[in-house]
């Protein structure tokens, strides 16, 4: 996309410049007259400059993380409701200085779509691989009810709810990753640095070492004789593990496994239903048909054992079914969810409904979140405070034993 620099009088009179995003020189003059300024000067850039290396995403082909899109995303539904041309709002969100460099780069070819004559919906479609598959899909459905503006709000709700609870999951690991970041370094400077220095202590006293440096001595030994093995076997297991993702039936033994798990199958079945449940009330809200919506929502879960139950559901549907039906011979959801889908179906207010229960489950899945961390971080530090404060004592205990070899 060319970029112009210009250079413009204000409403007030003010002398304006900078630079703006256009297909053509024409669009740029349009751009800046809606936007009430008079150009005198406007120059198309010589050259669109490469991104600074810090600005560069090195993994830029994979999805925009949760909370860029949901800022990206709430912006786009501001600006969509300000009634702006769609042409002057992408064009202002290009410029935003706060969005990630990527989807500034992204909005730039959605504008080039935009003024060839795609419609927003199909514009967003180009880049689909950055964005969720339902992304595109709900604004079409906003683009045929006429209700726009209105769906990108829904829409951004969605996404600032699902980055809110990716951001208390990650705040929950920061403590504990933290606590075993530092055992392993202090474990580390045990075996590298204190041990060498311990041991050639024992043999000139001639004495045998304490069995907890005995053995820690044979891991380093062992460690250090057999490192191509070890490098061998490591590369072996990333290997298996990679092929393993994608491998559809192991993911789908392991999600089932996951599942029957204690603690983690009640986050697991909360985090699923709550995604379901928000998506799909967010599509039937604006007019997706119950077939489609779906099928949409199956993309936004991740447990392969829920995402096989809502494919089976969506294929009842086509065949007459009503939601809740397959979704109960499934045996993967509770019975509330199941209760109110039902009554919402009965009542035709299946998007109310699916509302109250994604708030429902959103909560208890915090709620369980917070539970767990407030029993994990103590555990976690009482079990690393021993293990090294172990590994400390006996190593401070064996030079202590020496010395008094020493003065004997």
């Amino acid at each position: 996309m060319p970029r112009f620099s210009y250079e413009a009088y204000d409403e007030r009179g003010a002398l304006e410049r900078g630079e703006i995003a256009a297909a053509s020189r024409e669009a740029a003059l349009a751009a800046l007259f809606r936007r009430g300024r008079r150009p005198v000067v406007l120059d198309e850039s010589a050259a669109t400059r490469p991104l600074p290396w810090w600005q560069r995403e090195v993994f830029g082909s994979g999805r925009i993380a949760a909370g860029s899109l949901a800022l990206y995303t709430r912006e786009l539904a501001s600006l969509s409701g300000a009634k702006l041309p769609l042409d002057e709002t992408l064009s202002i969100l290009a410029d935003q200085p706060l969005l990630p460099a990527r989807l500034r780069q992204i909005t730039e070819r959605v504008l080039e779509r935009v003024v060839e004559g795609s419609s927003l919906s199909d514009a967003f479609a180009g880049d689909g691989a950055a964005f969720p598959d339902y992304y595109a899909r709900l604004m079409r459905a906003g683009e045929a009810g006429g209700s726009l503006s209105e769906v990108l709000d829904d829409l951004a709700s969605v996404l600032e709810r699902s980055a809110e609870t990716q951001s208390r999951v990650s705040s929950a690991l920061v403590y504990p990753a933290i606590l075993i970041t530092a055992a392993a370094i202090a474990i580390g400077v045990v075996l590298t640095v204190l041990l060498p220095a311990v041991l050639p202590l024992f043999e000139e006293a001639g004495a045998e070492p304490p069995w907890l440096i005995a053995a820690l001595a044979g891991l380093r030994n062992g460690l250090i004789g057999n490192w191509p093995f070890g490098l061998a076997v490591l590369a072996l297991i990333i290997a298996v593990a990679s092929s393993g993702r994608r491998n559809e039936r192991l993911r789908l033994m392991l999600d089932g496994f996951a599942l029957r798990l204690p603690v983690v199958g009640g986050l697991v079945e909360r985090r699923e239903t709550g995604r379901l449940a928000r998506t799909l009330s967010t599509l039937v809200h604006n007019g997706v048909p119950i077939v489609e919506a779906v099928r949409i929502s199956e993309s936004v879960l991740t447990n392969r054992r829920f995402r096989r139950a809502v494919r089976e559901a969506g294929t009842a549907i086509a065949e007459g079914s009503t939601l809740a039906a397959p979704l109960q011979r499934s045996g993967l959801f509770s019975a509330l969810f199941l209760r109110l889908t039902a009554v919402g179906e009965e009542t035709g207010q299946l998007d109310v409904m699916l509302r109250r229960a994604a708030s429902i489950y959103e909560t208890a899945l915090i709620r369980q979140i917070e539970r767990v961390t407030a029993l994990v971080t103590p555990v976690t530090t009482v079990v690393i405070g021993a293990v090294v404060g172990g590994l400390i004592l006996t190593v401070m205990s064996a030079i202590v034993s020496i010395n008094d070899l020493a003065l004997q």
